[in-house]
């Protein structure tokens, strides 16, 4: 399977140099961003080559769980007011579901398909007792 985006280009995208970026928590951004887009388009592989639009929906979405782990909607220190990436998370999203229409949500009907129930069967047939 191939990695949704590497984390040099997440590291570039943000503009840190070696020594500011935490590896790490970008590995941990990469994988928080490719469950939420496996979400969205039902897909459990990438593709190898990525296309471009899920590579920039996943760095993107990456970018946001790396500066906001926690997932807060804003911050405010003093007057200063940070108002975090919630709505485009959701519009990115939104994106991937119309591109990768599923035919239903996971767990939404039966998975499996059973022949119809057989209702000309009386008691005598399955208790053995007969009439």
């Amino acid at each position: 399977m191939a990695d949704l985006f590497e984390l040099e280009d997440l590291r570039k995208l943000l503009r840190l140099s070696v020594d500011e970026f935490d590896s790490d928590a970008a590995g941990i951004a990469r994988r928080q961003a490719g469950g939420w887009l496996s979400d969205a388009t039902g897909l459990t592989a990438w593709p190898d080559p990525v296309p471009e639009r899920l590579w920039s929906w996943g760095i993107e979405l990456g970018s946001i769980a790396y500066n906001n782990p926690e997932g807060a909607e804003s911050e405010q220190i003093d007057d200063y007011r940070v108002v975090n990436d919630v709505d485009r998370r959701e519009a990115i999203l939104a994106a991937a579901r119309s591109a990768y229409p599923s035919p239903a949500p996971a767990g939404a009907g039966p998975q499996w398909s059973f022949p119809a129930p057989d209702w000309s069967w009386g008691p005598q047939e399955y208790t053995g007792q007969g009439a």
